[in-house]
This record gives structure tokens, sequence and C-alpha cells, in this order.
């Protein structure tokens, strides 16, 4: 069948659906007078703004200090997830992908932003695709490893193709996410050359990227750009008086191997993506197609690692307050374009990472060092004692230790028998509380909460045995120090809750907050029932009813 075709039919199937749809769904109480009202139409604009680490704790506390068109009014006059569950610390990939698709990670295929290859003994970028190639950049990324249909997938179909998908994210993963495998395009900031790059799996290439890249460079810009505290952090109560005299002042430099990274840490970053994003609006005209459009911009609110001290509170404060501005002005230019009564804005974050920078020393904190490399050396030791001379560990990676199948095949041995030896032998260890082999987590007998760490899973792309590292210990000695790590920054293991917040700003809807917990598979599907769509086809939870 024809592209064109399947379209046309596609579309025609979601028209017959959205009618069965609005019969057979009650409309709901308008208010305390009784009269009813139906679910609003579908909306000519889908705004996506997923904030990597956003604290719902700190939005409160700043509250004060934000504008009237940010953050204030996302959480003000619109429906609040206080509590949104993802089972266990995701990464933003991963965690981004559970938003989009309605499904858990063992369904997508992305549980983590990079996947361990134990044949060539070094991780890859979730969506690494050596078939594709990159537009401004050498990089090589495609949506083939997400196995299921996201909401812009359906969005797309719904549309019979008519709408129009871009993405704006500062990692490839998570940008490609956003976009689906039917989006126009997915940018990102490219590590190697601080372009905005896409690949060429996706057929557009929008105008703004190329003029960006070509007219106002970030790789010309970037040596000498300084992140330094707006007025409004400096008024900050809570900021000590010697922070206040001596405000931060972080340069990005000339460092080709962080000066990216660094950029990407801090609020530099999310303004820049609020410039292209507002850019797309305007030379795109997204949201006056006659259909519904999506763009998904992506921010960071996580803690600055590129400081001298442990305690970032001043840096994460100013980023948030910046952060307020950023998306005021693009709800602002939404408005003027589209009309925000036009529009769906979903604002979602991602729990934060599980690590931190190290405390000083002054501060006499527990910690100790956990070197995977010398965890791997002493575990071969013992399976050598155990089975014979060879190399029986192929590598450690995310916390998970690496068999070498091929030879537990080659001495006949049983797999499941030599990862309980692996997990008895581990969980011995300084720095290790505990070991799980894959079978006790596959079939939800690990952890504080097996099932969620058994959908959070693959088996696909997981090792034999995950360790839980001891919080305050620091990971040395790492294997890898290369393009996709930051090894070479001392970062400590911390406990997380593994929930973060989303608001919907929905046309026609009253605000409101639910404070008890709602699974995170819930928000696709509870966007594709305010779209009138189908669910993404991995979408595993009923939608949440927002009467």
């Amino acid at each position: 069948m024809r592209r064109k075709d399947y379209y046309i039919q596609q579309h025609l199937l979601q028209l017959l659906l959205a009618s069965v749809v609005s019969l057979s769904i009650p409309a709901r109480a308008a208010g305390p007078t009784g009269q009813q009202a139906a679910l609003p139409d579908r909306p000519a604009l889908v705004l996506n703004l997923v904030v990597d680490g956003l604290d719902r704790e700190y939005v409160e506390h700043l509250m004060q200090y934000f504008g009237e068109g940010g953050l204030k009014k996302l959480f003000g006059e619109g429906v609040v997830f206080n509590n949104v569950d993802f089972g266990t610390s995701l990464s933003t990939s991963a965690a981004t992908s559970v938003l989009m698709t309605g499904a858990s990670p063992q369904v997508t295929g992305i549980t983590s932003d990079l996947i361990y290859d134990p044949a060539q003994k070094r991780p890859f970028p979730a969506m690494y695709d050596p078939a594709t190639l990159g537009n401004f950049t050498d990089e090589t990324y495609s949506p083939e490893a997400l196995r299921v249909s996201t909401i812009s997938d359906e969005l797309k179909i719904a549309g019979a193709g008519t709408s129009q998908i871009f993405s704006i994210a500062p990692e490839p993963s998570q940008a490609i996410i956003l976009a689906g495998h039917s989006g126009n395009n997915a940018a990102w900031l490219s590590d190697r050359n601080a372009n905005w790059a896409t690949s060429t799996y996706y057929r557009d290439v929008p105008t703004v990227i190329s003029y960006r890249n070509r007219l106002s460079p970030l790789s010309q810009r970037i040596d000498t750009m300084t992140w330094q505290p707006s007025a409004a952090t400096l008024s900050l109560p809570l900021i000590p008086e010697w922070v206040r005299q001596y405000p931060f002042k972080h340069t990005v430099g000339r460092d080709p191997q962080w000066k990216v990274a660094k950029y990407k840490n801090s609020p530099l970053y999310n303004a820049e993506a609020t410039t292209v994003a507002r850019e797309y609006l305007t030379q795109l005209a997204l949201g006056r197609h006659g259909g519904t459009d999506m763009l998904s911009v992506a921010y960071s609110l996580e803690p600055y690692l590129f400081t001298k001290y442990a305690d970032t509170q001043f840096e994460t404060a100013d980023a948030y307050i910046k952060l307020d501005r950023d998306i005021a002005s693009l709800l602002a230019e939404v408005d003027r374009t589209v009309g925000l009564r036009n529009t769906l804005v979903l604002l979602a974050a991602t729990p934060p990472e599980p690590t931190g920078r190290r405390e000083d020393s002054k501060w006499r904190i527990p910690h100790g060092e956990y070197s995977p490399r010398k965890a791997m050396s002493l575990l071969n030791l013992y399976l050598i004692a155990l089975h014979g001379n060879g190399e029986w560990v192929s590598g450690y990676y995310g916390k998970y230790f690496y068999l070498n199948r091929d030879l537990i095949k080659e001495r006949q041995l049983d797999l499941s028998a030599v990862q309980r030896e692996t997990a008895d032998f581990l969980k011995r260890m300084a720095g290790i509380t505990e070991a799980y082999t894959i079978g006790d987590i596959l079939d939800g007998h690990a952890g504080e909460n097996p099932q969620a760490l058994r959908r959070n899973t693959s088996y696909h792309t997981a090792g034999d045995v995950l360790v839980d590292i001891a919080p305050g210990w620091e990971i040395v000695e790492t294997e890898f120090s290369d393009a996709y790590t930051l090894n070479d920054i001392s970062l400590v293991v911390r406990g997380v809750i593994p929930t973060a917040s989303a608001v919907l700003l929905i046309p026609g809807v009253d605000a409101r907050e639910i404070d008890t917990p709602v699974d995170a598979r819930s928000i696709a599907p509870t966007m594709a029932r305010l779209l009138r769509i189908r669910s993404p086809n991995g979408a595993s939870l009923p939608p949440v009813k927002l009467k």
C-alpha cells in the first residue's frame, strides 16, 4: 500500500473512532450548576515541554520570584499531577520514552541513555544507527530502536500525515523520542561541533537550523559565553551572604571535551533552545496548518556539575528563575501566533539523576570509593577459582556486570547458576549493598519495588547481574572516559525518589491539583484522549479522567 493511501485510510479510521468516543464518553459537569460540557475540540498546537530534573519543591520555594507568564501560569492554571510515578530511577531517554509512549522501558526497548554492547565492550547511545547519516554532524541516529509508537506518531496518523511534528533537545536520543518515527524533524545540539544537528532519517531540515548553523553558529560563540546569576537570584533570602557578595561566574571555555557539556548543563542551553523554538513557531507556521501540529522542547535543570563545590543550590535556583523567563517568552510567542486557547501544553519533568557531586571532606559525611574495574578483576579471579582459567567477565556498565556467555556455553555451565554465583560474590563487596541476577529481576523477585524494576528492565539490553551501590560512595576507575560520559568528574551515588511532576494546560478544563500517585504510563493515554486520537500502541494503562 502506498504511504499516502495508508495515511488516508488511517485518517478515516480515526474520524470514525473519534465519533464513537464522543458518543460513548459522558459529558463532564461544568460546575455546581450541573450544566454539562463536552470535551474541548482538538487544538491547533500541542506544545510539549520536558524538563530534566525539575523539582516541584524548588518551584514552590521560588514561585514568588517567577513572572506571571511562565511556570506560575502553568502551575496555577493547569491540571497539576504532583506525583507522577516512574517506578524506579530512569535516565532522561528512558523517562521521556515512558511519557511519550505510555509504555514501560521493557516494552519500548529504551532503558537508558547509553546501551552497553558486550561484543564490542563499550556503550552506544540508545538511538545509535550506523545505517543513517547526520545533517550538520557525523553522528548517526534514528528511532529504529524505539519499538512502539509515540503520541506524536499517533497524531501524525490521525491527521493523515498533515500534522507537522518537530522536536528540540540537548541530546539526540531524547530529541528523536520526542519526534517519534513519523515526525518531520528532530534537532539536537551536537557534542562534536556545537551545531544544531539532525538525522537524514527525517525528511525535513528546518531552515531555522540551517541558518543558525551558517549565520550565527554556536561554535563561534560558545567559548566566551558565561553564566552569572540574575538580580532576582541575588535577592533570594536563603542565599548565604558570602555567596551574595562573591557570586558565581561560569565560563564555558575552550576545552573541546567539555565545553558543549558545560553549555548544556547551564541555563545558556535553555535560552538557546527557547530562541530556536520561537523561530520554529514563526517561520514554520506551526499551529496554522488547519490540523494539529506538535512542537516538543526539552530543557534541563539538573544540578551544575562543573563547579569547585558540591553545593549548587545557588546555581540551581538561578537556573529555575531563568527557565521561568524562557518558558514565559515561549508561551507568549505561542499566544501571539496560535493562541493559548488553541493550544494543549504539557510540562513534564523527568526524575532527578541518582548521582551528585561529592561533599567537601570537612563535613565528614561517610563515603567510600567503588571501583568497577577492581570489582571485575576480583570477580574474574573468583570465577577462575570455581571454573578454571578464562575471561569470565565481559564488562561492566550502568551498575550491570556482563558475563562471558560464550565461555560459559563452551564450558557447558548453567548460565543461571553462574549468575547466582556472581551475585552472591558481589553482594559481599564493600560499597555494594545488594546484587540481583537478571533472572530474579524478570521474575519479579528483586529490589524494593520488584514489579517496577521488572517493567523498567529489558532482557535484550540488560547485563547478567545488577548491583546497588551504597549512598555516598564514589564510583571511580570506570572503564570508559569518552565523549559519551562524564567520568572525569567525581560523582557519588544518592538515593532518589523516582517521581516527578507534570502539568497539562488544557483549553476549557479548570485548574486543579491531583495529589494521588499517577503512573507515568498514563500521561500519553491522557493526552491521546484530550486530542481524540488513539493511544500509542504500547500504552497499557487507561487515561486519567479529568472531569
